[in-house]
């Protein structure tokens, strides 16, 4: 279920992964509560990787960012209304085009493009009864064994699993994401991987499915996931 977030203005955490492969929180855009009064915000996050160096339109690390609009570099990121595709991408997404604002799409695809290695993805919320949640899409599902079949009897609300995976020759931190069955469907995305891990040391964590898409989507969003929890 789908909680209701504490009205305030939205973050979205801005991941760059480097040359290693590596993922690093790089900056923070603010999204206004309301995008008709306020103003969209951009600063980088310091310190900043050795490596990594500011992005073109955003060139001066040491300063903040106003517009009052939403910035190209992040609207460029949204799939246009006027594609014929458009209502089949918000299908996937669990979105309806009055709830397709750019704050819900960049939050559910992490604004991905093949031409850069930066992510949009969403700071957790909070409800009012303290509750966090975080939707995600899951990592690797094309690699899982069987998935497709996986995913097609999969519903939204189902229960996933998370299961430690220190073999993975990736990351030995890796958490695997598999139905109350055994069958693997996914990872949690590696940018998240820490925070997971810490609220389910500190409290009760489950993970469920939003929604799970066939082979009409690309791989990346074949399954929408929300993770809640509740620190003891």
């Amino acid at each position: 279920m789908v909680g209701t977030p504490l009205a305030t203005d939205r973050r979205l955490r801005v991941i760059w992964q480097g040359p290693t492969r590596e993922f690093h929180q790089v900056g923070v855009l603010t999204l206004p509560a309301d995008p008709g009064t306020g103003v969209f915000r951009f600063e980088y996050v310091h310190p900043l990787p050795s490596d990594f160096h500011p992005f073109l339109a955003f060139p001066d690390p040491d300063r903040p960012y106003e517009s009052p609009t939403l910035f190209a570099f992040f609207s460029n990121r949204v799939m246009s209304a006027e594609r014929p595709e458009f209502d089949d991408h918000l299908a996937a997404l669990g979105l309806t085009r009055g709830q397709a604002t750019p704050f819900e799409i960049l939050s559910r695809t992490s604004g991905r493009r093949t031409t850069d290695a930066v992510q949009v993805v969403p700071e957790p919320s909070e409800d009012a009864d303290g509750t966090v949640r975080q939707l995600f899409l899951a990592s690797g599902v094309r690699y899982q064994p069987d998935v497709e079949a996986t995913l097609a009897e999969l519903r939204a609300g189902d229960r996933l699993e998370l299961v430690d995976d220190p073999d993975n020759d990736f990351d030995p931190c890796a958490l695997l994401l598999s139905t109350r069955t055994g069958d693997r469907v996914g990872y949690v995305p590696s940018y998240l991987l820490d925070e997971v891990r810490k609220l389910r040391e500190e409290g009760d964590l489950a993970v469920s499915v939003v929604r799970a898409n066939g082979r009409t989507v690309p791989w990346h969003l074949r399954l929408l996931c929300q993770m809640e929890a509740r620190r003891r």
